[in-house]
């Protein structure tokens, strides 16, 4: 399959769950996939699995230099820019009495401040070029959950800043497409670890998977096909929208 044949395209927190799905996905398709994320060592196996159509590269989302840098790598190695995926994000847990000032903050800055970064410096590399930008929110970024006052904050940003790009793309005739991923409960490593600390781990997955009502959880490479989708030409018509997959979480 080719969807993707000659696109070059950069994932953050490609290296596992969701990030690393998406990258073996868009490689089936023919793109050439820039692995980034913090964990240099395991972005550097996968893109030895992937080929020669695949590089590696440590990335701090938080840090606008580390962003110019790869960027820069990137544009001397393949001259082009036709895909971000700003999927890099994590921790967010506690509700507004639980957590601190500071660690609010520090929530933003790693799954709101990122995809800022992202976009912007993504921007100048595809005006007259067009391209798709795809950031990953979550069902807390369209329904709030009080655990995660921090987490739903800055998906909730990310799910409007994904509009706003889009129109600013749009009114500028840049050609460049800009929409959010909506992922429900993913079994990724990460949530299963999170799981298994759990005082009643058996309890804990049953009552997520209750909450999706198709009856059970999400795999990475289900949010990756919607990743190249977005990606593709499939959804040209699409920007500045949000493709929800969550198994119905949000319908109750």
């Amino acid at each position: 399959m080719s969807k993707l044949k000659g696109n070059v395209a950069l994932v953050t927190g490609g290296a596992d769950g969701i990030g690393e799905a998406s990258c073996r996905a868009l490689a089936a398709e023919g793109a050439s996939v820039v692995i980034t994320d913090i964990d240099l060592q395991r972005s550097q196996a996968l893109a030895g699995e992937l080929g020669e159509n695949a590089m590696a590269a440590e990335l701090d989302v938080r840090d606008e230099a580390a962003w110019s840098s790869v960027l820069g790598e990137v544009m001397a190695r393949y001259g082009q820019l036709d895909v971000l995926v700003n999927n890099a994000g994590g921790a967010g847990a506690g509700s507004i009495e639980d957590i601190s000032f500071d660690d609010f903050r520090e929530s933003l800055r790693l799954n709101l401040d990122s995809v800022f970064i992202g976009c912007k410096l993504a921007m100048e590399l595809m005006k007259g070029r067009g391209g798709s930008i795809i950031n990953v929110s979550s069902i807390h970024g369209i329904r709030a959950a009080a655990h995660a006052a921090s987490y739903s904050a800055a998906k909730g940003g990310v799910r409007l800043l994904t509009k706003s790009v889009a129109l600013q793309c749009a009114q500028q005739g840049y050609g460049i497409r800009c929409n959010s991923m909506h992922p429900g409960y993913i079994l990724t490593t990460q949530m299963e670890d999170w799981v298994a600390k759990q005082d009643d781990p058996d309890a804990m997955m049953a009552g997520l998977v209750a909450q999706h009502p198709i009856g059970f959880l999400g795999q990475p490479t289900d949010i990756a096909a919607g990743i190249v989708f977005l990606a593709s030409d499939d959804s040209r018509f699409m920007t500045g929208a949000e493709l929800v997959m969550d198994g119905g979480f949000t319908l109750v």
